[in-house]
């Protein structure tokens, strides 16, 4: 099975996938991936619809959240900048799709457990993109870390959200 089709299938509106070493990823369910694949059919409301038909809806979390663990890895083993748009993108995603679903509780795990990975990437966005990129993937980023700073109530998430903020404030305005 080429993985990197898969994921791409399933996730076709995220074009920096293109640019993933996908060869150390081990998906979850890599026999559904494979008939999806196969089927020819794109897009996250189709593979989860052929979840949902063999193994179950469940399926398409674990997959997004292996890809987003995956990202994670390259991200902070290897250095690779590649990976954050992405990465911050399949978070959304999950965020979406979990919510969608009526599993918020799923998703505050996710928050609490990631939110310090994507805090962590800001600096770099901030190096490597325009300031309008970086503000945009800043407001996202700042706004999760609110989301966990508030839920959660406890001074690692809030000095997260601090953290974010004196990143946001070295964002250079547009002339």
């Amino acid at each position: 099975m080429e993985v990197k089709e898969t994921i791409i299938s399933i996730l076709p509106e995220l074009e920096e996938l293109e640019d993933v070493d996908f060869r150390q990823f081990s998906p979850p369910y890599p026999n559904l991936l494979k008939a999806f694949l196969e089927s020819g059919k794109r897009g996250l409301p189709e593979f989860e619809r052929f979840a949902e038909e063999t193994v179950g809806r469940e399926a398409v979390a674990l997959v997004l959240l292996s890809l987003l663990q995956y990202l994670l890895i390259r991200y902070r083993r290897f250095n690779e900048y590649n990976v954050v748009k992405p990465a911050i993108k399949v978070l959304l995603t999950l965020k979406g799709w979990l919510i969608e679903n009526g599993l918020e509780r799923e998703w505050e795990k996710v928050l609490g457990s990631f939110i310090g990975y994507i805090v962590s990437m800001l600096p770099r966005i901030v190096e490597n993109e325009d300031p309008e990129t970086a503000r945009a993937y800043g407001s996202l980023i700042e706004s999760l870390a609110e989301e966990a700073s508030e839920r959660f109530n406890d001074e690692y998430y809030d000095e997260l959200l601090e953290k974010t903020r004196k990143v946001m404030e070295k964002i250079p305005d547009e002339p």
